[in-house]
């Protein structure tokens, strides 16, 4: 991971760039686990997931990942966290769970998520801390909480 990393919120300009993202990192998981409808998948996406309610991490300009961080009652939801494949196994990720973190301690609520079992972020949510509380079929949930909590 070389140059300038920047953070800014979605527009609506990155909605299209968001679904192929998320189409390119998590299709084949979701094909597997349910199987895969393009426009179910697109409209459930446009729908649930709007662009101004991501987090767009650039390096030197160029968008290279995205987060989708919901804030409940009680805990942080992080609904995905997706890096362009190109990127991948860079540290973009783990700049990306940082902030999230630090989200966390400034809320001073734990961040819960769910991850299906045949994707590899599993593995890296693992080694980020996370740890598994229950599973079913498909998933797995998780919780990070910060030791200041």
């Amino acid at each position: 991971m070389t140059g300038l990393l920047t953070l800014r919120r979605g527009v609506n300009e990155d909605q299209d760039w968001l679904f192929d993202l998320f189409r390119s990192t998590m299709q084949n998981y979701i094909d597997i686990a349910w199987g895969w409808d393009e426009l179910l998948q697109r409209e459930g996406f446009r729908t649930t997931l709007p662009a101004k309610n991501f987090q767009i991490l650039l390096c030197d300009g160029i968008r290279v990942g995205s987060y989708h961080l919901s804030e409940k009652p009680g805990y942080l939801l992080l609904d995905m966290i997706l890096v362009d494949p190109a990127n991948q196994r860079q540290g973009y990720g783990t700049q990306m769970m940082t902030r999230i973190k630090d989200r966390s301690r400034a809320t001073r609520k734990p961040i819960h998520l769910s991850v299906l079992k045949t994707n590899p972020a599993v593995a890296f949510h693992k080694a980020s801390g996370f740890q598994q509380i229950e599973e079913d079929r498909h998933s797995i949930r998780m919780t990070w909480i910060a030791d200041a909590l």
